[in-house]
């Protein structure tokens, strides 16, 4: 049985080496996906007034937006910027380094309280689906969420709820809809009678930590808005995980563990209901891998002994060398026989999906960011046709932009144009030129994919207010968490003892 264990763990730490290579080697190439830019602008804005506040005026300016996002992942932007990291490259640094530490962190989670073999099984499926691979890096908040709620499962075990409250509460002010599925996962332990009193006293502890937060979200709900996002024209599904998934459901049992599982399949339903591509393709497949792994591991249980070998061989050359799914995108669906992470890797074929594209193009990007700098104060607005390309230049050049992405919320009133000292108008939608005569707008700059114009009769600047929480404030908060952890956990410092 140690030998077992041994030869299955080395496995998994193989696996995760390997990972670590495939994501670090994408540094360059980096960052990956249109929301980095946001995240890159809201955390030059807090660095700019010195820590966090309610109201961002660097989106839609001069107008503005509530604050809304959950600040964590911004703060670290701006810490690493501290570092003396350039922004871009903090951003690519996360990208890299965090879907390393998630693959690490949830197999030592899972680890803790499920065998060597379920462990493998899981890591070797999740990272082989290419999909979800792709996810980790495009979107760094849900990926920060899941560890640290996984994080809390962690402490869940170890009966420490002030511990377990405490990483939940990082996931609230990392992401809004992750953390949702773990305190789910938490609700369905309250079918195991030993489990009410923990589990509630967890979800208690972690709303009194994100109350401020949650306040805050639910005092701005009016400017939410309701949008179809492009998402829900393409999802990959893993035909095998999918159905191993739905037949586990027939053998689960009533323990800890698989409630917990059921708890986060079933958060993640209720999360990503109208985002199916986050569901079936993204953070919310764990949980069906979860029940998935359940069944490989049963099946190898019950076989013979002589066919174990050939079993998990069989399953280890699948999810290595082939993870097929079905794709559907716009309106097509069609079967992606070879689509295990691996084998894009190993075929130098990693950009195949979209989702892994980069959206950075320096030899045309970095010219209009020279042409909006040299023309521009700090303070002045920029503007393009494009929702996409004023976020991006407006992290790039550091200056505010009258439009912006994550367009779910939004002031109640914006002029995209009229403030605006710089245009930059992509050449993939036509120019009305009757707008270069009512702006009276003067162009200073042309490449392959856009104009640059400005506007020579503005003379508007964007307000610093002062910060309604200082940095100070913050890193006093964030050590004393840190503090309470470790006393927490005095008896057990080493937090990964198996």
């Amino acid at each position: 049985m140690k030998k077992n264990k041994d030869y299955f763990d080395l496995a998994s730490i193989s696996t995760i080496i390997i990972l670590a290579i495939f994501s670090l080697i994408r540094f360059p190439y980096l960052p990956q996906y249109i929301d980095d830019y946001y995240h890159l602008s809201t955390a030059y804005w807090f660095s700019k007034i010195g820590g966090w506040s309610g109201w961002n005026f660097w989106d839609y300016a001069p107008w503005g937006r509530p604050q809304v996002y959950p600040p964590l992942y911004h703060f670290l932007l701006v810490f690493l910027k501290k570092v003396s990291l350039s922004w871009l490259n903090a951003v690519r640094f996360a990208e890299s380094v965090i879907p390393v530490f998630f693959f690490f962190f949830i197999w030592k989670v899972l680890r803790s309280f499920n065998s060597s073999l379920f462990s493998f099984i899981f890591l070797l499926t999740l990272s082989s689906f290419f999909s979800f691979f792709s996810s980790l890096s495009a979107n760094i908040p849900a990926t920060l969420a899941l560890i640290f709620g996984f994080l809390s499962w962690l402490f869940l075990m170890k009966k420490k709820p002030l511990s377990a409250s405490i990483f939940l509460t990082f996931s609230f002010y990392t992401h809004a809809g992750i953390p949702w599925i773990f305190i789910v996962s938490l609700l369905f332990l309250l079918f195991i009678k030993e489990e009410w009193s923990l589990s509630l006293r967890i979800i208690a502890l972690t709303f009194l930590g994100s109350f401020p937060l949650l306040f805050h979200q639910l005092r701005y709900l009016h400017f939410i808005r309701f949008e179809i996002l492009r998402e829900i024209y393409f999802t990959h599904l893993s035909i095998f995980v999918i159905i191993s998934a739905l037949v586990s459901l027939f053998f689960i049992k009533r323990d800890r563990r698989t409630f917990l599982f059921l708890g986060f399949l079933f958060g993640s339903l209720i999360i990503f209901f109208k985002y199916p591509y986050r569901l079936f393709s993204a953070q919310g497949i764990i949980g069906f891998i979860f029940f998935s792994s359940l069944l490989l591991e049963r099946i190898f249980i019950i076989i013979e002994k002589k066919k174990k070998i050939i079993f998990i061989s069989l399953i280890f050359l699948y999810f290595f060398f082939f993870h097929s799914t079905l794709d559907y995108e716009v309106t097509q669906f069609k079967f992606n026989f070879l689509n295990s992470t691996y084998i894009n890797y190993l075929r130098g074929k990693p950009f195949v999906l979209f989702e892994f594209r980069s959206l950075f193009w320096p030899q045309y990007y970095y010219p209009i960011v020279r042409a909006i700098q040299s023309h521009t104060k700090e303070c002045e607005i920029i503007s393009s046709n494009l929702n996409l390309t004023a976020q991006i230049f407006s992290a790039l050049a550091e200056r505010p932009t009258s439009r912006s992405i994550l367009g779910e919320v939004r002031p109640k009133k914006a002029d995209y144009f009229r403030f605006a000292k710089i245009i930059v108008w992509m050449k993939s939608e036509k120019l009305p030129f009757f707008m270069l005569k009512k702006f009276n707008w003067k162009k200073i700059y042309e490449n392959e994919i856009a104009y640059v114009f400005i506007n020579p009769a503005i003379f508007y600047c964007v307000n610093f207010p002062k910060a309604k929480i200082s940095f100070w404030i913050i890193a006093f908060i964030f050590f004393l968490l840190i503090f309470l952890l470790i006393r927490d956990n005095r008896d057990n410092i080493k937090i990964f003892k198996n």
